[in-house]
């Protein structure tokens, strides 16, 4: 029996570590992308039976991952020639669009929200990595378009991947991630903008790596993220506003005579190097 043939639209950081580890595994894989360098190191790499447009890798490939940013996975979603059969997964960084998008396809076509927990600030397909996704949560979200051959499909592709598949519904991930993921960009990109309204030059000069590592997703494409912030608004205020009640209090307690510090540090910290030891 032929494999299952893969095709990849948007070879970026995402979809491209996708392609290579499935080409790694002998798999054949298709890509796409609207940008002609990407589509150049695409080609050469050799890593893809053939790099087409979208609509004749629709009308090519078996499966589709759709690795663009979530705005374009919807417009993909609406426009490109889907038949029934088909398995349709997305890697964007926020579901509730996405799978309200997935559930107009056509009768036939089998859907999954997918977003794999795994990421750097680096971007493009030169940034590509095919063990980008081992050991790391691939979470998988059922839609009115799931069949049990798309869900089988995703399964698999996460463990090819040597990621964990995981399953959640829209609601339940986009709340979470925009505590564990949209949070700490925002709140990184605020820690850079403190510094930078300083005004001090100096503070570049000497910070090192407590402010590198809590910036460090501030580096992220923020064309990328900031889409990824605007589709997931309402979770992201929410987390929020409890990070700003939180710093309301720690501020008081500091503000303070004598100053104190906040009681649950011993505890915040036994928690945080605990979660990197089982990470």
């Amino acid at each position: 029996m032929a494999p299952f043939r893969w095709g990849i639209i948007g070879l970026g950081l995402i979809g491209g570590s996708i392609a290579h580890r499935l080409a790694r595994q002998g798999l054949p894989v298709l890509g796409a992308d609207q940008d002609p360098r990407t589509r150049e190191q695409a080609r050469a790499s050799g890593i893809f039976e053939d790099v087409l447009d979208p609509p004749a890798l629709v009308a090519a490939a078996e499966g589709v991952i759709l690795a663009t940013p979530v705005g374009a996975i919807e417009e993909l979603l609406r426009t490109l020639p889907w038949r029934p059969g088909q398995v349709v997964l997305d890697t964007g960084s926020t579901k509730r669009r996405v799978v309200a998008a997935m559930g107009k396809l056509p009768d036939g076509v089998g859907a999954v929200g997918g977003h794999p927990m795994a990421g750097r600030e680096t971007s493009g397909f030169e940034a590509a990595d095919p063990d980008l996704f081992v050991g790391r949560p691939f979470l998988l979200v059922p839609t009115s378009r799931t069949t049990p051959e798309a869900a089988a499909r995703a399964e698999e592709l996460a463990r090819l991947l040597g990621a964990r598949p995981l399953w959640m519904e829209a609601e339940t991930h986009d709340r979470q991630v925009a505590w564990i993921s949209h949070l700490p960009y925002v709140t990184a990109m605020a820690l850079v903008a403190a510094v930078e309204a300083t005004g001090d030059p100096a503070l570049w000069e000497i910070a090192a790596s407590g402010f590198r590592d809590a910036t460090r997703v501030a580096a992220s494409d923020p064309r990328m993220m900031g889409e990824v912030i605007r589709s997931n608004a309402d979770e992201v205020v929410a987390a929020l506003e409890a990070l700003l009640r939180i710093l309301e209090a720690w501020r008081a307690a500091l503000k303070a005579s004598p100053p104190s510090l906040p009681p649950e540090w011993p505890r915040l910290a036994a928690r945080r190097r605990g979660w990197s030891r089982g990470a």
